[in-house]
């Protein structure tokens, strides 16, 4: 790791990540919950999340070039405020609607904080130290599906949805004030590109005609569509088709993400001793056989352990994935690196944000219809992971020469 990234620095750029994923994985177990007290549709509730994953992304394409013009540090604490206030604000929402506006804001929140740190981390590092890091944060940042879910179902049981916002809006002032201690500017003066709209529109051009940064984009783009996928369905199927207690959904959710965490921390290992374009490809394997075990599942009726089964290996997959894929497309970038860290983080979670309600709408139809979803993605991702690795060795091919 580079020396300017000590370990109380990539904890605290590791928490104001984790307040992304926080927002969607602590709730989940309690979404039936809430459209009884909203007094509307699951899929609707579901629109909750959607929401918050559009302007999560949306806002990562303003966000990213903004921090790229005057800076990471007054981004990323605008950011965290947002968040706060708006946690606060979905804690006492009285309608679907008003929960709808409070959760668009958070998402805009969340989309400051997450593009800061991604740029954050290629201000300091670059190429395996950048891997490594990227590695680092998500193997952190991975404890969340862990936690936050059985965590979730715990304070859901006792004081519903509304006592979870609170718990966010606890979380983020207490990371507040730890990054006004511990977290200083990383871009210079110097390396900072000028906001104006059209250029804004050229950068992101530019960085798109990389080919390499495209497909890496792309197989990041269908890795969280599995994700979201498995999210959007996973709470109706544990608790109907398999009569889990909300308390019960939280822990299973909770126990599959260990896999994640293995994979990611795995990832931070192996990106030392292997290829990295080639650890992709692990990943993309192994996310393509568990994303088929989940299909099977239904044929050979192997009932909660096999859906579990499958999606546990999908993730570790994924862990090793995510880290690989951020730091192969950013390593592709020499300038502009917020645009780029945007990109990254906004086509993902705009494309993903469509997985949930398609997800809750097919599970309310019939479980099978989910499974065959989550099993077609698996082999899109290693299409583009396979393409990708073979464009790099042709460039590199290129280079030599």
């Amino acid at each position: 790791m580079n020396k300017q990234i000590g370990f109380t620095m990539t904890l605290s750029l590791a928490g104001i990540v984790a307040l992304g994923p926080a927002a969607i994985d602590m709730y989940l177990a309690s979404m039936p919950n809430m459209a009884l007290d909203l007094q509307t549709s699951y899929a609707s509730t579901q629109m909750t999340l959607t929401t918050f994953l559009i302007f999560m992304g949306l806002g990562q394409l303003i966000f990213g070039p903004l921090s790229d013009a005057i800076g990471r540090r007054i981004p990323l604490l605008l950011g965290l405020i947002t968040y706060m206030l708006t946690s606060l604000w979905a804690a006492f929402s009285p309608s679907l609607e008003s929960l709808m506006l409070a959760r668009l804001m958070q998402g805009l929140g969340a989309a400051m904080m997450i593009v800061v740190v991604m740029s954050m981390v290629r201000d300091l590092v670059e190429g395996t130290e950048a891997a490594q890091l990227y590695a680092l944060l998500n193997t952190i940042v991975a404890l969340g599906p862990i936690i936050a879910p059985a965590l979730g179902g715990f304070i859901g049981a006792h004081y519903g949805w509304r006592g979870i916002m609170l718990v966010l809006t606890g979380l983020s002032a207490f990371i507040l004030m730890n990054t006004l201690l511990h977290v200083k500017e990383s871009l210079v003066p110097t390396q900072r590109i000028a906001f104006h709209f059209n250029q804004i529109c050229h950068t992101y051009f530019n960085i798109l005609k990389n080919h390499v940064f495209l497909l890496n984009l792309l197989a990041l783009s269908a890795v969280y569509f599995f994700l979201f996928s498995y999210i959007g369905g996973s709470a109706y199927v544990y608790q109907n088709d398999y009569q889990l207690s909300l308390e019960q959904f939280g822990l299973v959710f909770g126990l599959t993400s260990i896999s994640l965490v293995l994979g990611a921390s795995s990832s931070a290992y192996w990106v030392k001793k292997i290829d990295i374009s080639h650890l992709a490809i692990l990943g993309a394997i192994m996310m393509m056989l568990g994303s088929l075990l989940c299909l099977l599942t239904h044929f050979f009726a192997f009932g909660l352990i096999g859906i579990v089964s499958g999606i546990a290996l999908g993730l570790f997959g994924l862990g090793i994935l995510e880290a690989s894929l951020m730091a192969i497309a950013m390593d592709a970038q020499k300038t502009a690196l917020g645009s780029s860290a945007a990109l990254l983080g906004a086509v993902p979670m705009l494309l993903s944000s469509i997985a949930t309600p398609i997800a809750g709408r097919l599970v309310e139809i019939n479980s099978f219809y989910w499974l065959l979803l989550l099993s077609s993605i698996g082999p899109l991702i290693l299409i583009f992971v396979y393409c990708s690795a073979k464009k790099a060795t042709s460039i590199k091919v290129l280079e030599t020469h």
